[in-house]
């Protein structure tokens, strides 16, 4: 198994890592995402999103749910049903132009967009990175354009990704170096789709992975499966080695939608 291999050990070093996040979801039965988890109890949850500053560029890592979900209105572009189970809380100043404006850049200033996957409250707002280089696995590209049947379903939102196969996607085939200098480095991550990725960021503090989805919360950690997976073998394969990289290189794993470290993590520099 490739952890991240020694060359990385000498990397060049991002300036920092931000967290945000594109309001919450819930509350609802903690069941209901992971179905197998014993006890039942109620919870609300972040929608992580990540600014990553390089001296090269840029980078942002999902993008939320849509604009249009601001404010109440959910159901204008969400199925109903989904809006009535995740209950999403946005309000237009979190979406990610207006966060990335309250720490001193712009959608403009953004040299590469992650798509760590295309579900409805990660690939939002895609289109407003129609300038930047778009990032993602070859088989979520796919998905996101065609659902295949044992993934199709409400947490696709099919307007968030029309009209983009024009823009400047990167399809990748498994890890890949951003920068060339091991300071940013995509990670395949899929099993909870057919191509989840994560992201390896090296800082002067220490590694940092944003896990995101690969990783919903603590409860995943412990063995229990998130309830939407197009595979549960490469899933917890990719737990797995992202565990891997925490315990080994001493990484702080920041996983998709902890609420508990919503309050620790989030709406701060990590460096």
């Amino acid at each position: 198994m490739f952890i991240l291999g020694a060359s990385f050990a000498s990397a060049q070093t991002a300036r920092g890592v931000y967290l945000m996040s594109s309001g919450t979801l819930g509350p609802f039965n903690i069941q209901g995402l992971i179905p197998t988890y014993p006890d039942a109890r109620d919870i609300t949850i972040p929608i992580l999103m990540a600014v990553i500053d390089h001296p090269k560029g840029l980078v942002v890592y999902d993008s939320g749910n849509n604009i249009a979900v601001s404010d109440g209105n959910c159901k204008s572009y969400w199925a109903e049903g989904m809006c009535d189970f995740l209950k999403p809380s946005q309000t237009r100043a979190m979406v990610i132009d207006r966060q990335l404006e309250k720490i001193g850049f712009s959608i403009s200033d953004v040299k590469a967009y992650v798509m760590s996957h295309s579900h409805l409250d990660h690939a939002g707002n895609l289109k407003m990175f129609k300038n930047a280089i778009i990032f993602a696995q070859q088989d979520e590209i796919y998905q996101a354009r065609w659902q295949a049947p044992f993934q199709a379903g409400p947490a696709f939102v099919e307007a968030d990704h029309a009209g983009t196969n024009a823009f400047n996607w990167a399809p990748l085939n498994g890890d890949y170096d951003v920068f060339g200098d091991g300071s940013v480095v995509i990670m395949d991550t899929r099993g909870h789709t057919l191509g989840t990725s994560s992201v390896y960021v090296k800082l002067p503090s220490g590694p940092l992975v944003v896990a995101g989805d690969a990783i919903w919360m603590e409860e995943n950690l412990e063995g229990y499966a998130a309830g939407l997976n197009y595979s549960v073998q490469k899933y917890f394969a990719s737990i797995d080695r992202l565990k891997l990289i925490r315990d080994l290189q001493g990484a702080k794993l920041i996983m998709g939608h902890s609420a508990n470290q919503y309050k620790t993590e989030y709406d701060k520099w990590h460096r």
